[in-house]
């Protein structure tokens, strides 16, 4: 990745991987979503995560062996308890994703939509070739 861009290499990671197929999905299950019920997940997974992620850090800084870290380099800088903003918004990204696409399999299974069984692995592949195309750029520069 260019040095310039290597500050925006998480938020595009988490644009890509969960962002655009969680917008996608949504456009879909909506208005199966209960909001209220949504933020409660969204912000308990977070908290929790969020206290688990700030002890690891905190321990892996007294730890040699411990291998819990974040790499600045490739985030904003931008940081909430010694965590870098993109690890939040991880936790909002991902429990929003999860959350669509379990709504979108029951919306399948309950009318038969053929266009729903189609779209769900298609943006599972999606989210799953936005890790790996990066990862194997970057393996394949080195």
């Amino acid at each position: 990745m260019k040095k310039g861009l290597s500050n925006f290499y998480c938020i595009i990671s988490l644009t890509f991987v969960f962002g655009l197929p969680a917008v996608i999905q949504g456009y879909f299950v909506f208005d199966r979503i209960s909001i209220p019920n949504l933020l409660t997940f969204v912000v308990g997974i977070t908290v929790i995560g969020s206290i688990w992620d700030i002890w690891a850090t905190k321990h892996g800084k007294r730890d040699p062996v411990w291998l819990w870290q974040f790499n600045f380099r490739y985030t904003l800088g931008l940081k909430l308890f010694d965590l870098p903003i993109e690890e939040y918004l991880f936790y909002v990204a991902s429990s929003v994703y999860v959350i669509f696409v379990w709504e979108g399999i029951k919306f399948a299974l309950e009318t038969g939509n053929l266009f729903m069984y189609f779209l769900l692995p298609f943006l599972g592949i999606w989210s799953f070739l936005a890790v790996v195309i990066p990862y194997l750029i970057k393996v394949k520069e080195q």
